[in-house]
């Protein structure tokens, strides 16, 4: 008998997002049951968040039952989930402390492939993340015995060299801005982002709102951070302003007033970097990218990052005038 089987596993955070379902794939096999692990930590939060799920296989259409959560989720009380600090020792890893992962309903997800509600995850209860360790998730089904797990490093903090403390950012210089950071053995792909905030007031309400647009830039991944130690990116000012016009619209009701921005570089470990490395873009349609995983018996991906900030940086007054009167931003409202 035909079956049809998808993995049912998203996962989005910060600069690094990724959505996976496999297409429908026609088998004759046996069911077999497959866990799914999706998270990255970050030891700059709280409380860390882990999806666990499962892969489904059934007669008929997998678009349709991917909508049942009894397809995609494990149902309450049949998985024990725990995770462990681990500390690495000659060639061996020796648990340092564990503790439980707590299963709780999160937000409704956005429309997709999947139901968007329950969306059922796993979080931590406080438990600090140590930059020096690696931690594994171990979810074993209480009813049938089936364990599957992950493991990952922490990524260590980087360091933003450029822009400093002090510097102003001129985008309407002749020179490039500079961003400059630091890598470091355990970070393998890194992100810029810069952040401008504003002030959009509704000139016929009255009301003023705080808003703010991303300028995401490539992904870099490193594979030797001895010989690239630091990470320089030189940034043409006008296209600057070229973002700014491609991301607002002329209203002539509406003002804006500019704020400062912040420079903000993510850093992700080895697993997530294979992650985003497989799963780039290809130049040849007709390639599927393989399937990458570091689960254990399972499927999906347990990695890390670090999230640095160099946060509220001021624009020159050369800078603010060109927004205001420039060729591609005049016409946006800025005062």
């Amino acid at each position: 008998m035909i079956k049809r089987i998808c993995l049912a596993a998203a996962f989005a955070v910060s600069a690094f997002a990724f959505h996976s379902c496999d297409n429908e794939i026609e088998l004759n096999a046996p069911y077999k049951e497959i866990g799914v692990i999706y998270g990255i930590l970050d030891p700059g939060l709280d409380t860390q968040i882990v999806r666990i799920q499962k892969a489904f296989l059934g007669e008929g259409n997998a678009l349709v039952m991917s909508q049942v959560p009894d397809s995609v989720y494990y149902a309450d009380g049949v998985l024990d989930v725990k995770m462990y600090r681990l500390r690495k020792t000659g060639s061996s890893f020796q648990i340092l402390d564990s503790f439980p992962l707590v299963r709780f309903v999160g937000p409704p997800k956005d429309p997709g492939s999947f139901p968007t509600t329950p969306n059922i995850l796993y979080r931590t209860n406080g438990e600090t993340i140590y930059t020096d360790s690696e931690y594994k998730v171990v979810a074993r089904n209480t009813i049938t015995g089936n364990e599957f797990s992950a493991q990952t490093p922490i990524v260590q903090p980087i360091n933003i060299i450029r822009p400093n403390t002090t510097e102003q950012i001129r985008w309407a210089s002749q020179f490039p801005v500079t961003a400059r950071y630091t890598t470091n053995e355990t970070g393998r792909v890194y992100n810029l982002t810069i952040r401008f905030k504003f002030n959009e007031e509704d000139v016929a309400a009255g009301t003023i709102t705080p808003k703010y647009i991303d300028w995401v830039f490539p992904n870099r991944t490193v594979t030797d951070p001895v010989s690239e130690s630091e990470i320089t990116i030189e940034i043409d000012g006008e296209k600057f302003y070229k973002f700014v016009d491609s991301k607002l619209d002329a209203d002539p009701n509406i003002r804006r007033y500019a704020g400062n921005l912040d420079f903000i570089v993510t850093v992700g470990a080895e697993f997530l970097a294979n992650y985003v490395d497989i799963n780039a873009p290809g130049t040849n349609l007709l390639t599927t990218p393989p399937v990458y995983s570091n689960v254990q018996n399972g499927t999906g991906i347990l990695s890390s990052r670090s999230i640095v900030v160099r946060p509220d940086k001021v624009m020159d007054p050369a800078a603010l005038d060109e927004l205001k009167n420039g060729i591609y931003t005049s016409d946006l409202g800025f005062q």
